[in-house]
């Protein structure tokens, strides 16, 4: 009986030490995430060779409440740089809310709460691969909350991104069950200002600022109709993008002197949304809008007007996906140019 049990238990452990050579541990993740740690940390998330996206934290990237943040992080810094801010602008009955300027419940000024739903370092994940794709692709996905809107709607999104595509911002749109009909559940980047975007990539040719919005003299804001599907580009695999630079070699150097909070500090990069082939339906279409000076303020900006929100609009289906993307490369390297 004895010599049988050390038999049995000899045989286990050699079938066992067989099984972790067939299937062995998988890898460790790469160590270029950028994640809190618990609810006290920063609430930061992405990539240090990409992109970063954040809510209003102590120690987080500033803003106003309401808005996500999104910068890169460049080798040596302490804290990464904020480029632009994403707010949510979803569509109930013809009325369009808009996250950065509602007030919130909880105190009446301005700003609806985002907050994550889930584990506060977001869900890191190894993907299956898929046809054409390599192993090994990593995920970070972070699913958030924005607070009930006046006109009825209550959406979340799950907020992602890959090793594969480190400087993409994928965003997947959805309404809660006790939300209003949403009509469109828009993400627009609100500050282009800040590097002082002028031009944008169409399939016809550049469209830039200065001459789009040439004559217009007030503080406002100032609307362009929008650019329908046939008129965006797409990249060679049929996805639609609309890639925005700004005219300046290095708008870091130039030097803003009040508002002190409008100085960009970065390097130059193009901004771009993505909609992927299979989702860039019919009424797909970039919207923009100018201003001539500084959001909060009487300074006009330096080399003469500019876009301050651009974004794609469609109909809303739940699940839909708006990928923004802030890339060292030109429109051109990107395949996004003219």
């Amino acid at each position: 009986m004895g010599l049988a049990f050390v038999f049995l238990v000899a045989f286990a452990a050699a079938a066992l030490e067989g099984s972790k050579e067939q299937f062995p541990d998988p890898p460790p993740f790469s160590t270029d995430w950028v994640r809190p740690q618990d609810s006290k940390g920063a609430l930061l998330w992405g990539r240090r060779d990409g992109i970063i996206f954040g809510l209003p934290s102590p120690g987080g990237l500033p803003g106003p409440r309401g808005l996500v943040r999104v910068g890169i992080w460049r080798d040596g810094r302490e804290r990464p740089d904020l480029i632009n801010f994403l707010a949510f602008e979803p569509v109930v009955a013809g009325k369009k809310s808009y996250s950065e300027l509602e007030p919130s419940a909880l105190d009446g000024k301005p700003g609806k709460r985002l907050e994550v739903s889930g584990p506060v370092e977001g869900q890191l994940n190894r993907l299956e691969p898929e046809a054409g794709q390599k192993d090994g692709v990593e995920e970070l996905a972070v699913a958030i909350e924005c607070e009930r809107f006046q006109n009825g709607a209550h959406v979340h999104a799950k907020l992602s991104v890959r090793s594969d595509r480190p400087e993409e911002l994928r965003i997947k749109l959805f309404a809660k069950e006790d939300s209003a009909a949403v009509e469109e559940n828009t993400v627009t980047a609100t500050m282009g200002n800040f590097a002082r975007l002028r031009r944008i990539a169409l399939r016809s040719g550049w469209i830039d600022s200065r001459d789009l919005f040439k004559g217009y003299q007030g503080n406002g804001f100032i609307d362009q109709a929008p650019y329908t599907l046939e008129r965006l580009l797409r990249l060679s695999g049929g996805d639609v993008i609309a890639a925005a630079v700004s005219d300046e070699a290095d708008p870091a150097a130039v030097k803003i002197e009040s508002p002190s909070s409008w100085q960009y500090r970065s390097i130059p990069l193009t901004q771009y949304w993505r909609v992927p082939r299979d989702e860039a339906r019919p009424d797909l279409r970039l919207k923009v809008n100018g201003r001539r000076v500084y959001w909060q303020s009487e300074r006009e900006i330096p080399g003469g007007i500019a876009f301050e929100n651009f974004e794609l609009r469609a109909r809303f289906t739940p699940g839909q996906t708006f990928i923004f993307g802030l890339s060292r490369k030109s429109p051109k390297e990107l395949g996004a140019a003219p």
